[in-house]
């Protein structure tokens, strides 16, 4: 029987190859946009940062890697299975011609333009970027389309001319009745009625790709009923667990970032009230070294500075320094003191040595930083002697941090919770 509520982190390849076959109802994914975009924010209660960054090159290598997933997506979804498929301009165009051959080019039944706002200046080189596309595909014929759930209530236009319509035939006059659906009028495939959150929005946790519930939400109603099982294979932040709970669907979440799935659960006991354990679960979440060891460098980077409350500074090294820690309390003070942080550096390896510190030290002067922090699985004698002789000689005071020391702080904080 397939277990759900379960959010799963690690590569949804493996995790997709073993969920058995025509299992799941609908599919709802998000992925990668092909965008090389690194984001950085704040999310929570404490202003916990974290970061994460889309890493694809050529769109070729973006569908390359896509192919599998979806592949094993079409595995799973029952014959009455659907998927939506969300992206933007990057690979819009590339993906649906992926999704026709795996899922069928007849097997299509929307491209679903979701619009919402967003400004411009004189110095634009091109129109505005305001939408998103979903495609939306079924495995078989069979696939329903909930209409009535989905209705929109009628503009005021419309309500004002109900009644009589005479209508022109062959020069003469007859007169029609024109009656409204009391359910409301069918929603066309272009969505301008559900607007992006607003960086004050109740739902908004600060994940940079954050959708609305709505949005999920309707599509969640026009394809599944009470009891359905839904599938986020890039799960995020978790909106479409929020969605699926609120309209009592059965659900499963699946995200390679540690940092992603820590905000999931984060927002089911938070927003949902939600017992962890006992409501959901989240399986695989990297907790000792080894498995620490073996993350992607970039995953391990983003895991490590926000396990010390810092923001990554994405793919590869910025001049010495992997990531901040800013000196504020709020999105707000940071944008008018983006120079007040505490520089980070970040080594996936054992006995960290002098070389490296020596080097950070140097980073720290460019940087006109008095404090940092070093993070590595551990450090050389000559190490920990060199940060000593920098605090007391140079007023350098570099903090060398171990991994152990993190995954302490991070049990040390879900025992508080």
């Amino acid at each position: 029987m397939l277990q759900t509520s379960i959010i799963y982190c690690g590569d949804n390849l493996i995790k997709l190859k073993e969920l058995p076959n025509d299992s799941i109802d609908v599919v709802y994914i998000d992925p990668p946009f092909n965008s090389n975009r690194h984001y950085e924010l704040f999310w929570g209660d404490k202003q916990e940062k974290i970061a994460f960054e889309d890493r694809f090159g050529d769109p070729l290598n973006y569908i390359d890697w896509m192919r599998p997933r979806l592949q094993q997506i079409w595995r799973v979804l029952k014959s009455s299975g659907s998927c939506f498929f969300h992206c933007d301009w990057h690979a819009c165009h590339y993906s649906k011609v992926l999704l026709d051959q795996i899922f069928g080019y007849n097997n299509f039944r929307n491209e679903i333009i979701w619009c919402y706002n967003r400004p411009g200046n004189s110095r634009m080189k091109n129109f505005i970027r305001s939408h998103d596309t979903i495609f939306y595909y079924v495995k078989t014929k069979a696939a329903p389309f909930y209409a009535d759930p989905v209705r929109l209530p009628y503009s005021k236009s419309s309500k004002s001319r109900e009644g009589y319509v005479k209508q022109g035939l062959s020069g003469a006059f007859k007169e029609k009745i024109c009656k409204l659906n009391p359910k409301g009028k069918f929603p066309p495939d272009w969505w301008i009625d559900i607007p992006p959150l607003r960086p004050n929005a109740k739902e908004r946790i600060g994940y940079p790709t954050q959708k609305p519930v709505n949005l999920i939400k309707r599509i969640l109603l026009c394809s599944t009923q009470e009891g359905d099982v839904v599938l986020d294979a890039f799960c995020g932040c978790g909106t479409t667990l929020v969605a699926s709970h609120h309209l009592k669907r059965r659900w499963l979440g699946i995200d390679i970032s540690p940092t992603a799935c820590r905000v999931m659960a984060y927002r089911l006991r938070k927003h949902l009230g939600l017992v962890e354990g006992q409501s959901f679960f989240v399986r695989d979440l990297p907790k000792i070294e080894q498995e620490l060891k073996q993350m992607h460098p970039i995953d391990f980077q983003n895991w490590a500075v926000t396990a010390l409350g810092g923001i990554s500074s994405g793919k590869g090294s910025d001049k010495g320094i992997d990531g901040k820690i800013y000196l504020v309390e709020s999105k707000h003070d940071l944008l008018s003191n983006i120079n007040s942080f505490y520089p980070i550096q970040v080594k996936q390896r054992e006995k960290v040595g002098r070389p490296d510190v020596d080097a950070f030290e140097t980073a720290m002067r460019r940087e006109k930083k008095n404090e940092g922090y070093v993070v590595a699985f551990s450090f050389s004698k000559e190490s920990v002697k060199e940060a000593k002789r920098a605090y007391k000689e140079d007023g350098l005071n570099i903090h060398l941090i171990t991994v152990q020391d993190l995954i302490k702080q991070a049990e040390d904080r879900l025992i508080e919770q």
